[in-house]
This record gives structure tokens, C-alpha cells and sequence, in this order.
């Protein structure tokens, strides 16, 4: 019986060429769309960040300061370093091309050697936001070393520098120690072996991105293919239905069915769409491929379960958006878990499985049979409920 239902649904669907098509193809071109714009966008603001230093102090620890900047390798292109000639207020009025403004007031030099963290201003250009929050995270990240730094001379000096008699042998050995911390701290190429790697608990930057893609489009799908293939029984239909004892329940069960096998299609379409795209990102893998197909046959319940009580199809399809986007969200899967509350750790299992995969730590047996035996539980436990509600309703 379901069987025939099931393939009813097929049917039914296929006869709309033209809106099968635009159920599969609308999300890839739209978030094709918003992904090339935010490409764009991004591409020419970070193409070249230039970031202007006033330097108010120029002395020789920062110029020293400013030239091992502009030649950190690990910025070298992307980030570009100008000196400030004029004053603050005319770059306030007219921040030209300048992702941020930095100025280095002046006596930060004698308050270095005497131990005083002297505050560096950085004013951020609105009309930038991704380049200036770029120079922001690298005046932050900076901020550390140049503590390590100090902390260096300021050792040095009280140790060693204010014992040596000859004040011009204590101006040049100190000016040595800043220069040599200074360029030792920040010089990060130089004390580090770079090297890509991620750790089991969080998935990489790349990955990131591709499990929103992912999510996005199978969720995005599965709202037009409920909205716009709902099922349309005419009342001649539903009699000859009741004749031959199928009932609602057995109707749901059968376009659940239908909705897992579309996705199961779905899910492989654009999984090797993606990787034939972007090859250098993407890899083929059956296993991810297991984990997005738990996801879509998750999503179907949810959403037939939520049909099932509320009857209305508008409002099933805001109970489906609101639960779904919740469980996603906090499940890890549209924002990485680092800015979640642990107290979500426990809806975070398929993330895990995620990691789990990438990092070839293990097979996420465990949590897959978990997760199938859960949805057929609940599966059985709806029929039991639909069957006991329709003797119910006979007597």
C-alpha cells in the first residue's frame, strides 16, 4: 500500500517538469547569486588593505617598529603600510582608501623604556567594514607581542642597562634591546614552522563554509518542495482511499518516504555539483555523503511530525521553519560552535561526526545508528499513535 502511495507521489511530481526543475534549481542559483556578491564585495575591499601610520613619537624604535610590519611575510601583499604626513583631523575628514588610521603618540618611545604601556589609537574606517575589521584583528593580535616585547626591555634594562656608567654605551645598548624584542617578537615567520592543520573538536574555515552551503540548499529545497508539491487529494480521491482502508497516516508515511528519496537524489546532485566546482575544496566522500542524508530524512520528520499535529500546511510550514532553522543553528551547522553555548553541546552530535570524518580520527558508527534508530522509533511510535487515533474515531 505505501508502496503504491509512494510511487503516486513520484508520479505526481514528475508530471510538473517545469516546477521540479525550478524546486531543484532555484537555491543553487540563489545562493550562487548572494556567494558571487559577497565574493565580489569582499574581493575588491580586501584585494590591497592599506593602513596609514601617524607616527607622532618618529624615533628610531618606531620607524624600526613600523618597517617590521610592512615586512611580516605573513601580511606581504595583502596588507600595505603608508606613512601619515599630515595631521589626524584632515585623514578624520577625508579617510580616502584607508582601512584604518594609526596613531603612535608621541613619548610612546620613553614610555616603552620606562615600562608604561602607552596606548596606540587605531580609528576604523566605516565605509570599510571588512577591511578595517581586518587591520583591527591585526593591530589585536599584534598588541601581545609588542607587551612581549616590552617586557623583554624592561627586563634587560633592570637587570643589566642600569648598571653600565657610560650613559652613551646604556643609550646604545638599550636602543639594541628594543630593536633585537622588538623585531624577535614580532618576526613570527621566523620562531614558527607554519603549517595547515585542524584539530579534531572544529572543522576548517573551508569546511565551514561548505557545511552553510550545504545546509542552506537542502533546506531551502525542502521548503519549495513542501510548499509547492503538497499534496492535493480531491474529495472523489479521498472516499476511494477511505474504501480501501488508507488513511491519513498512511498517506503522511508515504510522502515522508517520497520527501527521503528525493532528498537522498537531491543530496547527491549537488554533492557532486559541488565538487566538480570546486574540486580543490570539496572531495567526494561517502561518509559526508551519510551525514547529510541523516540530516534530510531528520528535517522530513520534523516536518511531517509538525503536518501531522497541526493539520494547517501554512502553519506547519512556519512550525517546520522556526524548529528547523533552531536545531541547525544551534546544532553548529550555519555558525561554528566556538561562538554557542556549551549549554548546546548535546545538539551538536552530527557536527561532531562532521569533525570525526575530516579529521580521520574515526567512523561515526556510534552516532549514526543512534540517529536512524531514534527516527525509526519515532517513526513506529506516529504510526502506533495514527493507528490508535483512527479505531478510536471508528468506535
Amino acid at each position: 500500500m505505501l508502496f503504491h502511495l509512494w510511487r503516486y507521489e513520484w508520479k505526481r511530481m514528475l508530471r510538473h517538469p517545469g516546477l521540479f526543475l525550478f524546486v531543484v534549481i532555484f537555491p543553487i542559483l540563489l545562493v550562487g547569486a548572494i556567494g558571487l556578491f559577497l565574493y565580489s564585495f569582499a574581493e575588491e575591499e580586501l584585494d590591497s588593505v592599506t593602513i596609514l601610520v601617524l607616527d607622532e613619537d618618529k624615533t628610531f624604535e618606531t620607524n624600526m617598529l613600523i618597517q617590521q610590519l610592512q615586512n611580516d611575510d605573513t601580511i606581504d601583499g595583502d596588507v600595505n603600510f603608508e606613512n601619515g604626513e599630515k595631521p589626524l583631523s584632515v585623514y578624520h575628514k577625508n579617510p580616502d582608501n584607508y582601512a584604518a588610521v594609526i596613531q603612535i603618540p608621541e613619548g610612546f618611545t620613553d614610555k616603552l623604556i620606562s615600562g608604561v604601556n602607552e596606548t596606540i589609537t587605531v580609528y576604523l574606517n566605516d565605509g570599510m567594514p571588512l577591511a578595517s575589521n581586518l587591520a583591527y584583528l591585526l593591530m589585536e593580535s599584534g598588541q601581545d607581542y609588542i607587551t612581549a616585547a616590552q617586557t623583554g626591555v624592561n627586563t634587560v634594562n633592570h637587570f643589566h642597562i642600569k648598571s653600565i656608567n657610560d650613559s652613551d654605551e646604556r643609550s646604545r645598548f638599550l636602543q639594541q634591546s628594543i630593536v633585537h624584542f622588538t623585531a624577535f617578537a614580532l618576526n613570527r615567520n621566523a620562531l614558527f614552522n607554519e603549517e595547515a592543520s585542524t584539530s579534531d573538536d572544529v572543522v576548517s574555515f573551508e569546511n565551514q563554509i561548505y557545511m552553510l552551503v550545504m545546509v542552506v540548499l537542502i533546506w531551502m529545497t525542502y521548503i519549495l518542495l513542501t510548499i509547492i508539491f503538497q499534496p492535493k487529494y480531491a474529495h472523489l480521491i479521498q472516499e476511494r482511499l477511505q474504501l480501501i482502508s488508507v488513511k491519513r497516516i498512511h498517506r503522511l508515511l508515504a510522502e515522508l518516504f517520497h520527501h527521503i528519496t528525493f532528498m537522498a537524489i537531491y543530496i547527491a546532485f549537488i554533492t557532486v555539483g559541488l565538487y566538480v566546482s570546486v574540486d580543490s575544496i570539496i572531495e567526494l566522500n561517502w561518509m559526508v555523503y551519510i551525514q547529510w542524508l541523516i540530516i534530510g530524512m531528520w528535517l522530513s520528520l520534523i516536518y511531517f511530525m509538525i503536518h501531522y499535529v497541526l493539520k494547517n500546511i501554512w502553519l506547519t510550514q512556519v512550525g517546520f521553519i522556526l524548529t528547523s532553522a533552531t536545531l541547525l543553528l544551534l546544532g553548529g551547522l550555519l555558525i561554528p560552535p566556538m561562538y554557542l553555548s556549551d549549554t548546546f553541546q548535546g545538539l551538536m552530535v552530527v557536527y561532531d561526526g562532521f569533525t570525526d570524518i575530516w579529521s580521520g580520527k574515526s567512523l561515526p558508527w556510534q552516532l549514526w545508528l543512534t540517529l536512524v534508530g531514534i527516527w525509526l522509533i519515532l517513526v513506529i511510535v506516529w504510526f502506533a499513535v495514527g493507528k490508535v487515533g483512527r479505531h478510536a474515531n471508528h468506535r
